[in-house]
């Protein structure tokens, strides 16, 4: 009996060691923090393999977008859109096209009444009159990373406006001319050599004439004043952006009067078409020996497949180792009633980075707004070598101001009726020099 009491107070002893060794391992645990995790409760009636955790409540911006864009353009960019939303679905857009022409008056007229959307595509030249009118929100936020650094000066000093940018630059396309080769080598011969002079265009306005075929000897956009633009740098191999700095008189005694007086004299062999498809038809069908059209449109064009009986296609873009031609930019600003400007930032800068700028090249034929861009692509760097001297991109035009918009519309106003005929060279001159 007394052996049995022993051996129980013996394991009662070696239970309570136990229980101690126990205690001193997990006591450090007791003052652990507890997890704030939330933690799923499956409800009885669902199987908890097919039960998925409800989502935390997102706080929700909302974005309206509207873009000056050609349909297919509007549907690429549809896509990207999606692209976007997939992984910013705090992000609630409406993205609405409109009409190019219609994009100025539109724009102007929602921003008077505060209805604007909040993130607009603008021409470049348009922003410097909408911020310094109180249109628009500072831009800079929505320039990610090295974006800004990586900037041309021809399209960022139409954006600048009290030190500050007020838009950020997607694309530019600038004209060039587009030629029939096998039309121009018959009128002028094989060794001719592009840009031409003023005299070989004389010749070749001459040659039209006279021609038994009816055949232009140019087709041009009759209401665009940057299509009259590229004509007369390509014809005088002078830059254009100079007609409004003082005491200049563009018209008179220079070799962009001369080119005008070609015109002039001229027109009735002159096309002037609405549209580059217009363009695109006239030089397939040998009706025109030269078209000016946007780069991405001439770039297609000669790009294509061809049969025998069409006729070679040549773009000529001298005109861009002037120190400055029209890029024909656009640009996204943010307008001033948002009330989500962090979202239009997040979108702007997803919509304007180096992949996109490459994307839009592939899908657009647009040509990307990236220094580096130029450096890292053999085509893009054989169509425009110099990108660090004084030559195009890399120079502000010389004027820039809140008046280019009226300005340039003033100069369509002269250019559509020239082209119409119901304004002379001279009545052209008056005109200008009573406003200038």
């Amino acid at each position: 009996m007394k052996k049995v009491k022993a051996v129980a107070r013996s394991k009662s002893a070696l239970v309570f060691l136990l229980l101690c060794i126990m205690v001193l391992i997990l006591s450090p645990w007791a003052d652990a923090p507890t997890s704030t995790a939330p933690i799923a409760v499956v409800p009885d009636n669902i199987e908890p393999s097919t039960y998925v955790a409800p989502v935390l409540d997102l706080e929700i911006s909302e974005l309206t977008i509207e873009v000056a864009m050609e349909e297919r353009e509007f549907e690429e960019l549809v896509a990207q859109n999606e692209e976007f939303t997939l992984i910013h679905p705090d992000i609630h857009i409406e993205l609405r096209r409109l009409d190019p022409e219609q994009a100025y008056s539109t724009y102007t007229q929602s921003s008077q009444l505060e209805e604007a959307a909040d993130i607009m595509l603008v021409s470049n030249e348009w922003v410097i009159q909408f911020a310094s009118s109180g249109y628009l929100l500072p831009a800079d936020s929505a320039f990610a990373g090295k974006a800004l650094a990586e900037q041309f000066d021809a399209l960022t000093a139409p954006l600048k406006w009290n030190g500050i940018l007020w838009g950020v630059p997607r694309d530019m396309d600038p004209f060039v001319l587009v030629w029939n080769q096998d039309l121009l080598n018959e009128w002028l011969g094989t060794n001719v050599a592009f840009p031409l002079t003023l005299e070989q265009w004389s010749a070749l306005a001459d040659k039209s004439a006279q021609s038994e075929d009816i055949v232009s000897w140019l087709a041009i956009d009759g209401t665009d004043p940057l299509a009259l633009m590229a004509w007369l740098e390509n014809a005088s191999s002078q830059r254009s952006d100079g007609i409004w700095t003082a005491d200049n008189d563009p018209w008179s005694g220079t070799l962009f009067e001369q080119a005008l007086l070609l015109l002039e004299r001229s027109r009735p062999n002159v096309q002037f078409i609405e549209s580059t498809q217009e363009a695109a038809r006239a030089l397939n069908d040998r009706t025109a020996l030269a078209a000016i059209m946007p780069y991405s449109e001439a770039a297609t064009l000669v790009e294509q497949p061809r049969s025998a009986p069409e006729p070679k296609l040549v773009i000529d873009h001298h005109s861009w180792k002037l120190p400055f031609v029209w890029p024909r930019g656009s640009c996204f600003v943010i307008s001033s009633n948002t009330k989500s400007e962090e979202a239009a930032s997040a979108w702007i800068s997803e919509m304007t980075k180096d992949q996109m700028q490459l994307r839009i090249m592939e899908e657009e034929g647009k040509l990307p707004v990236y220094r580096s861009l130029y450096d890292s692509d053999r085509k893009l760097s054989n169509l425009i070598p110099g990108r660090t001297g004084q030559g195009f991109p890399n120079q502000s035009p010389l004027y820039s101001g809140p008046e280019m918009s009226a300005r340039l519309e003033y100069l369509r106003n002269l250019w559509t009726r020239f082209a119409l005929g119901s304004l002379s060279l001279e009545e052209w001159k008056q005109e200008w020099s009573s406003n200038y």
